[in-house]
């Protein structure tokens, strides 16, 4: 079987590419047939349109990523397959038909772990980091601004583990109408919030959320922006009502949960969730491999997007 890879070859082009054969498995290492990879859509727009600040080159590194970010890069991080003894692992590896890791780079699964799902596991990584990041209470009024693959894990995640109620702000009109047939509230424009998750990717989600948080409230910033600048207004309340903005990122575990956690206690953690909370009906999209190069194509010409998550088929 052709070992294939997916790759950005420009800021205007991707494709799939033959790779060169797999290095033989050793008894320290795991071929792994690839079965389905997570499309982490902001940050690999980011990617692909090149928008990746120089600086960052270097920490914005994935494992098994080939090229630059400066072109061509093989990137994609969060992948499910079966190894040889028909065992079901998660890997951090970029999008690609068949892989050969070592075997301490596996996190094997559970019987019960629906593999689709696992495949959120990076991602409800970074829900996770967020919510231990906010502090936030049972009972607590919180918003999510945003519904890409982290802004409707993390509402879920909200609504079902921590017992928040959760409002919702969508502008994509088909997806507020999905929201709402899934039992998630839709904010308006009068309500405040204890604490506010910007999960939109864009400057007008923030600055929603800055006006519409509780005095001491927080707003907890989840959206990374790469090489663009945004502008925001901290006057008006800002200052009068002692706001809090807090970013929360994956690739740390907060200070104050490292006593606990660890990745490997993180990661368990996720698994524990996926097994107690409903996260299917939130994978609305399922494409194949060879679909990616058109997928991203669409994504380039900012055409508008209907879905939640999108998962890739092998």
């Amino acid at each position: 079987m052709e070992t294939k890879s997916f790759w950005h070859t420009s800021k205007d082009n991707s494709e799939i590419r033959i790779e060169k054969p797999l290095d033989n498995v050793d008894a320290k290492s795991v071929f792994v047939k690839s079965r389905y990879s997570a499309i982490s859509l902001g940050t690999e727009k980011l990617v692909a349109i090149g928008n990746i600040p120089e600086e960052l080159f270097t920490k914005m590194k994935v494992p098994y990523m080939d090229g630059n970010f400066d072109f061509p890069i093989k990137y994609g991080y969060s992948l499910v397959g079966k190894t040889t003894d028909n065992k079901w692992v998660h890997v951090m590896h970029p999008h690609q038909n068949q892989v050969v890791v070592p075997a301490e780079n596996c996190y094997y699964l559970s019987e019960k772990t629906n593999p689709i799902i696992a495949t959120q596991i990076s991602n409800l990584e970074t829900v996770v980091n967020a919510i231990w990041t906010s502090n936030v209470k049972k009972g607590d009024t919180v918003l999510v601004c945003g519904t890409g693959s982290i802004g409707i894990l993390l509402a879920q995640t909200l609504k079902q583990y921590c017992k928040t109620e959760v409002y919702i702000k969508e502008i994509n009109p088909e997806k507020r109408e999905k929201l709402v047939g899934l039992g998630f509230q839709i904010c308006n424009s009068k309500m405040e919030y204890d604490i506010c998750f910007n999960v939109s990717s864009s400057e007008h989600g923030l600055q929603y959320c800055i006006n519409h948080t509780k005095t001491e409230g927080k707003i907890i910033e989840l959206s990374w922006y790469g090489n663009k600048p945004i502008s925001l207004n901290l006057g008006s309340n800002f200052h009068y009502k002692r706001l809090q903005i807090i970013s929360s990122q994956v690739s740390e575990i907060p200070i104050g949960m490292r006593n606990n956690f660890d990745f490997s206690s993180r990661k368990k953690l996720v698994e524990e969730l996926i097994n107690s909370i409903d996260y299917k009906p939130l994978i609305s999209n399922i494409i194949s491999f060879e679909e990616l190069p058109d997928f991203f194509k669409k994504v380039r010409n900012n055409e508008p997007n209907n879905d939640f998550i999108t998962v890739v088929k092998y």
